[in-house]
């Protein structure tokens, strides 16, 4: 008796398995739209833009322009994101058909988190307009549907063992450059550079006709001779690859932060307006002998963003008064 219930109870579990296979394997009967299924665009150089539209609201207008792209018109892109975007979008295809049940399942969900995307070229006409789902349960494929269309496809990347969601998801926020300096020196009239506590070192940059000189900002601080123009040209490089870690703008701590005396503030004075952005320690002072003794840095650029960035990053610059008659 027991044996007979043991192998009942054996052919109840092989037939749950076998159930439940037969519901997640691909439909290899359902009908296959070439068109429908793909997904890819190889000549990647004839996308002009992607806009990227989230449920929650959130939309990321990426746009070439010339050699670079932007982020909703306003920001330069972060160009190693926008590459592994295209190169998804160049070499995504199908992996299998979701079956029947499987497919139900994926457009209700997709109605719920989907990621439109609509790809257009550099003319502005529409080359693709599609959703992207989730992944796999062994998260290495993700599923995509097209727009209008109720056949949800699922689809890889040879290559690359990951789902494809990952590139689209990302936060307007992230697909920023982090290289953060938005300046014109060309047309700056007065650089400040302030030191709060070690003002010998704070200096002023300023337009002599086509030339830029420099003196202390401080009387206090003995004025030294020599052409400092090449100096000054060095330092607006330096300013122009500044980098930041990432933008925090939602940080808690960001009010208080702001608050402090900055280790280093920055006003960029033009005819028309000016700039500023302030430097604050992130974290104590280091005593260290091998690392500078402030290892991070929180950025406040004039309100609208707030970063951290590493000093080994930034140390460029922070230049003193004496930098620029060096030898």
């Amino acid at each position: 008796m027991n044996k007979n219930v043991l192998l009942l109870l054996l052919l109840l579990v092989i037939g749950g398995v076998v159930y439940l296979m037969s519901r997640n394997r691909p439909d290899t009967s359902a009908s296959f739209n070439r068109a429908e299924s793909n997904f890819k665009i190889e000549d990647i150089n004839t996308i002009g833009r992607i806009l990227l539209t989230q449920k929650n609201g959130d939309r990321s207008d990426l746009r070439r322009v010339g050699d670079h792209w932007t982020i909703n018109e306003v920001h330069r892109a972060r160009q190693t994101n926008i590459e592994h975007l295209l190169k998804g979008i160049q070499r995504q295809h199908l992996d299998h058909i979701p079956n029947k049940a499987a497919s139900e399942n994926i457009v209700t969900s997709m109605a719920i988190n989907g990621i439109h995307v609509e790809i257009f070229d550099r003319a502005g006409e529409l080359l693709l307009d599609y959703y992207v789902g989730g992944v796999t349960q062994d998260e290495r494929g993700t599923f995509f549907l097209k727009q209008g269309s109720s056949q949800p496809y699922c689809l890889i990347e040879p290559g690359f063992d990951g789902g494809l969601r990952v590139r689209y998801g990302l936060e307007p926020v992230h697909w920023r450059d982090v290289r953060y300096w938005q300046e014109q020196p060309e047309r700056l009239d007065t650089l400040k550079v302030h030191y709060p506590k070690q003002r010998e070192h704070s200096f002023v940059i300023f337009r002599n006709g086509s030339r830029f000189e420099v003196k202390p900002m401080f009387t206090t601080t003995p004025i030294k001779q020599g052409d400092s123009h090449n100096r000054v040209q060095s330092y607006f490089i330096n300013l122009s690859q500044l980098a930041c870690e990432d933008y925090i703008n939602q940080a808690p701590e960001r009010d208080s932060i702001v608050q402090m005396v900055p280790f280093m503030a920055m006003e960029v004075i033009y005819p028309d307006r000016t700039s500023s952005l302030r430097f604050f320690p992130a974290g104590p002072v280091g005593v260290s002998e091998f690392s500078p003794a402030i290892e991070r840095y929180y950025i406040d650029y004039e309100g609208r963003d707030f970063m951290i960035g590493q000093h080994e990053v930034m140390k460029a610059a922070f230049r003193s008064y004496e930098y620029f008659f060096g030898q």
